[in-house]
């Protein structure tokens, strides 16, 4: 009875060195979200290798991530999000190097049962790929096991999370001045109730974006223009604006749909946790 106690202390013990800095995400929108990566201290760094004790990292403020870390500067190099009534999500690119990942690594899957306890705070799925080869990631969050299908983790985001990974590897990358400024021209189309809002952040001077969301209901176009306004952008739509963001900042504007009203989403925690016991004679 003692030995068996004693190993349930030590396994429980296991999995909470493991995963020092919790395994808890939030997404809430293209500059404050998590994805979950190797821990800081472990030696193998590629990605399905780790994904049994992966933590989560986030960026912004989540504060519904409980004991989450911070993603290192310079590893989000555009982020682009969405949320439907199904779930929310964010794609785009990083940098592997800031990470350090490896790059010849094709990436892994977390979800709900790898790393063991983890969860997207609200929600009571979510699937995170982390793709160091293409420098791409996704991460979404939902109630069902239809649009978070964890079932197919080798055919990678694009197939899983159909979105927006555009982003300055596209083309130039440069870092964002203090003076910069941000032309965002959108135009919304919709054709059911369900509503829909996508925000797109990157830390290119040009790049145009279009989304296309998971949900057939509503398609979404963008494009991005840093740096002085061209009548190029503005012609995209009659309503654009210029936004000027401080340094290291990024910019980001909401566009919804033509439903009067959005469902409530209830946060809700969910977390399990996985204790082994063995039977001794």
């Amino acid at each position: 009875m003692f030995t068996r106690f004693l190993y349930t202390i030590v396994t429980v013990s296991l999995l909470s060195s493991v995963n020092a800095y919790g395994m808890v995400a939030q997404v809430v929108d293209a500059n404050n979200f998590c994805v979950f990566l190797p821990p800081d201290d472990a030696t193998d760094r590629i990605i399905s290798d780790s994904e049994w004790n992966a933590n989560a990292f986030c960026i912004g403020s989540t504060p519904l991530a409980t004991d989450a870390g911070t993603l290192p500067s310079g590893f989000i190099k555009s982020a682009h999000y969405v949320k439907t009534d199904l779930y929310v999500q964010v794609t785009g690119q990083m940098d592997y190097t800031k990470a350090n990942l490896d790059g010849t690594d094709g990436g892994g899957q977390m979800d709900v049962k790898a790393p063991v306890g983890s969860s997207c705070v609200g929600w009571d799925y979510y699937v995170n790929l982390i793709e160091p080869t293409t420098n791409t990631y996704c991460m979404r969050c939902c109630n069902d096991t239809v649009s978070c299908n964890r079932g197919i983790s080798e055919k990678g985001c694009a197939h899983i999370i159909p979105g927006d990974y555009s982003g300055p590897n596209d083309g130039t990358d440069s870092s964002l001045t203090s003076t910069e400024a941000s032309t965002i021209a959108s135009s919304t189309a919709a054709t059911s109730t369900e509503s829909v809002t996508v925000i797109s952040t990157t830390t290119a001077e040009s790049i145009a974006t279009t989304v296309a969301p998971a949900t057939s209901a509503v398609v979404s176009s963008a494009a991005i223009s840093r740096g002085p306004v061209s009548s190029s952008a503005t012609a995209v739509s009659s309503s654009s604006s210029a936004i000027s963001t401080p340094s290291g900042a990024v910019s980001a504007q909401d566009v919804s749909s033509a439903s009067s009203s959005a469902k409530p989403v209830v946060l809700a925690i969910g977390a399990s946790v996985l204790v082994a016991a063995a039977n001794l004679v």
